[in-house]
């Protein structure tokens, strides 16, 4: 697809750009994966055991995008998001990567996603269930530009993006249900993502868009919040009883523990952790 980068740089709260691609479940257009129903997936170890559809409404999205297929890195980070798919489900959250296709076999044609895909539930033994899309113009990266266009320079004539010019870093976007970037991670391309801290920002936007409140810093479920500061302190009291203050400008307040807890990011990222380096 015809893509042009935009304007300026990706800020928070602005809209997702939509785009049609080929993915490893087939083609798409991103605003309508957006809405669909989240396939909801029951997992024992080892193994799926069921797999059932339900209603839930607009969601949540991850969306990763990675320089390529078929690298170290970047294999480690879906291993990890394909064994915590529950946790994200749970949370409401959608998984999307992508990936550029410039690793070509021994008979000078591209590989598959689809193989790479193989390869990662080879090494987790769990089945990958989200969609990985292919990039390989580089026009999505430019549409959410992560691919500049200097290194656009690195296109090939043949569509192809030049091995190691592709992308400076590796991004990861965070969308909520009105198509709004929440949060943007770029991480260089020799650190793996951090799925802890993925999950506990989630929570925390999740959070702060239900309870009307503010997290600090190092924030988890179960943990003491922050009143927004645009609440007179009459306000505060009928909002949120109870709560301290520790300057005039910071006022914590209790908040009751919901869908998730401390033990919930903490053990099933370590988990995740345990099952990966035991493989």
């Amino acid at each position: 697809m015809a893509a042009k980068a935009p304007s300026g740089p990706i800020r928070l709260g602005h809209t997702v750009p939509n785009f049609n691609a080929d993915t490893t479940q087939g083609k798409i257009n991103f605003y309508d994966q957006l809405q669909v129903t989240l396939p909801v997936t029951t997992f024992t170890p080892q193994k799926v055991t069921k797999t059932i559809y339900r209603i839930i409404g607009r969601s949540y999205s991850l969306f990763q995008m990675h320089s390529s297929y078929f690298t170290p890195v970047a294999t480690t980070e879906l291993i990890t998001f394909t064994l915590l798919q529950a946790d994200f489900a749970k949370r409401n959250v959608k998984l999307f990567a992508l990936s550029t296709r410039n690793t070509l076999n021994d008979d000078g044609k591209f590989e598959s996603h689809q193989t790479w895909v193989r390869d990662i539930n080879d090494i987790s033994n769990e089945p990958l269930l989200f969609p990985i899309i292919s990039d390989k113009t580089g026009g999505i990266s430019r549409l959410f530009n992560v691919l500049g266009e200097g290194d656009a320079a690195a296109v090939k004539s043949d569509d192809r993006v030049g091995e190691g010019l592709a992308f400076k870093s590796r991004t990861v976007f965070i969308i909520d249900a009105k198509k709004k970037f929440r949060l943007i991670f770029s991480y260089p391309a020799d650190v793996g993502i951090n799925t802890a801290e993925v999950l506990r920002v989630i929570d925390c936007l999740q959070t702060v868009a239900r309870a009307d409140i503010q997290t600090p810093a190092n924030w988890i479920p179960g943990a003491d919040a922050i009143v927004p500061p645009q609440y007179d302190d009459k306000k505060a009291k009928e909002k949120y009883p109870g709560y301290q203050v520790l300057k005039p400008y910071l006022r914590v307040c209790k908040l009751e523990v919901q869908d998730t807890n401390v033990e919930t990011i903490e053990e099933i990222s370590g988990e995740a952790t345990e099952e990966f380096l035991k493989m």
